[in-house]
């Protein structure tokens, strides 16, 4: 079995610097591809409003007065490195986006296809010339029209989106699933556990013990119960719960992606969802006599970190591992 060399990322949420260094990562690393767990965008649209020869607008909590077009420059740039997406209008315009829901929904999908299109193009770019592929899917909180849009347009010999299919690249099957299970926030793609089940079986039921072996599952929320989906425990008005001085965690992800996992088998799983808990566990298959790595790369994209995992497979086995932050 040949060697694969792969480096995972998840939950960029639309960070401009953090898309910026996975454009980077092949120039630094030795790697054949690339994998993006999901949650490629973006939550807040962040108008800036133009005032007579000013602007105006709100960061991180702040109301601020912009007095120079290179101001909006500098705080557009600030914005984007922390995920949140800059936008420039009147007040005109900006009164429709705060009074007219289905008009802010339009603007803000238009402007995150706007920022994702800038910031693929340099990976698509780079990768070419360094023959590295970028295997990727959307997570939970990507929006379902976005989604659709991208999966058709960023689709080809470096870009492949693996969500809900099977292929093989480079020897190995891959297997990609980007929705996750019911959460506190109501998210845009979360299915209930029976259902996540099932389009699972579908999707494992079409590959042969050989190909199981072989397998690297993308699944964008992790198996439930490792050390790879613990997060903070939320109220019931999601406040972090603090016991002793300490924030309490809990267990958040999938049961139905556990049993899958350890019913069928796979090489690998390779997961994002919960940002704090990045690290790697092992699930004990019950279809054949082996153990299941299962890695989480973490997220700190709001500080313009790349937190990656750096993995390399031969024999069918995880042979060594580097889970960092740059």
């Amino acid at each position: 079995m040949s060697k694969l060399r792969v480096v995972l990322v998840s939950d960029l949420h639309g960070s401009g610097i953090v898309y910026g260094k996975i454009a980077n990562l092949p120039k630094l690393l030795k790697t054949d591809l690339v994998v993006v767990a999901g949650d490629l965008t973006g939550k807040i649209l962040v108008p800036i409003v133009r005032k007579g020869g000013e602007y105006v607008t709100n960061l991180f909590g702040e109301v601020k007065v912009i007095n120079s077009d290179e101001q909006v420059k500098t705080i557009s740039k600030t914005l984007r490195d922390n995920g949140y997406y800059p936008y420039v209008t009147d007040e005109e315009e900006y009164n429709n986006i705060a009074n007219d829901k289905d008009y802010f929904k339009k603007v803000l999908l238009k402007v995150m296809e706007e920022y994702f299109r800038v910031d693929i193009s340099k990976i698509e770019n780079n990768y070419r010339k360094l023959g590295v592929k970028l295997v990727y899917l959307a997570g939970n909180d990507d929006p379902k029209e976005f989604v659709n849009k991208i999966y058709e347009e960023y689709d080809n010999d470096v870009l492949i989106p693996i969500d809900e299919k099977t292929m093989n690249i480079n020897d190995y099957m891959f297997l990609g699933f980007g929705y996750s299970n019911e959460t506190p926030w109501h998210t845009a793609r979360e299915l209930p556990e029976r259902e996540i089940e099932e389009r699972l079986i579908k999707l494992f039921s079409g590959l042969n013990r050989n190909e199981l072996d072989r397998t690297i599952a993308i699944i964008h929320v992790p198996p439930y119960g490792t050390t790879i989906d613990q997060a903070p425990k939320l109220t019931n008005d999601l406040k972090p719960v603090v016991e002793g001085g300490v924030v309490a965690m809990e267990h958040v992800g999938s049961t139905a992606v556990r049993r899958i996992l350890e019913n069928f088998g796979p090489l690998i799983g390779l997961h994002g969802h919960v940002h704090e808990s990045y690290g790697i566990d092992f699930l004990n298959a019950k279809c054949c006599n082996k153990k299941i790595p299962v890695v989480n790369a973490g997220s700190e994209y709001q500080g313009g970190m790349l937190r990656f995992a750096y993995l390399m497979l031969e024999d069918l086995k995880l042979k060594d591992k580097i889970i960092a932050r740059a």
